[in-house]
């Protein structure tokens, strides 16, 4: 189910293991960018989703006060979601590769669910749904 589209961003949900999956589709503007994460926290909220996939693959590097923001403000959200796993596709820029890093091994607000960085979706789905049936 289709929860939102934009030239930059999917957000979809899969019904049949209630993973919710964000795909990337390049850059926006920081108002977009901040926005889209605001409807990802509110939709594994409301809808208590314990797994999702971030797709990163064409998302460029943040800009410092982008990237700032993510750690300082978003995180904290994100962490308080229900979330069990957490998969991202990453980058193929290195630059925003370096700064999901950062995200992700934050060692002052560790996230509370695991998180694994792949390299293709299929990886990360199989992973959600193997790990959710086991």
């Amino acid at each position: 189910m289709v929860l939102f589209e934009a030239p930059y961003q999917h957000l979809e949900l899969y019904t049949a293991h209630n993973v919710l999956v964000s795909q990337w589709y390049g850059g926006c503007t920081s108002a977009q960018y901040r926005e889209a994460l605001k409807r990802f926290i509110h939709y594994v909220d409301t809808r208590n989703i314990q797994y999702a996939i971030s797709d990163r693959r064409m998302l460029p590097p943040l800009s410092d006060e982008d990237a700032r923001w993510t750690v300082e403000v978003f995180l904290e959200s994100f962490r308080k979601l229900p979330l069990q796993r957490f998969a991202i596709i990453k980058s193929f820029s290195s630059s925003a590769g370096k700064q999901l890093q950062h995200f992700i091994r934050n060692k002052e607000q560790p996230l509370p669910f695991e998180a694994r960085v792949f390299e293709d979706l299929t990886s990360a789905y199989d992973w959600l749904t193997a790990t959710k049936a086991v």
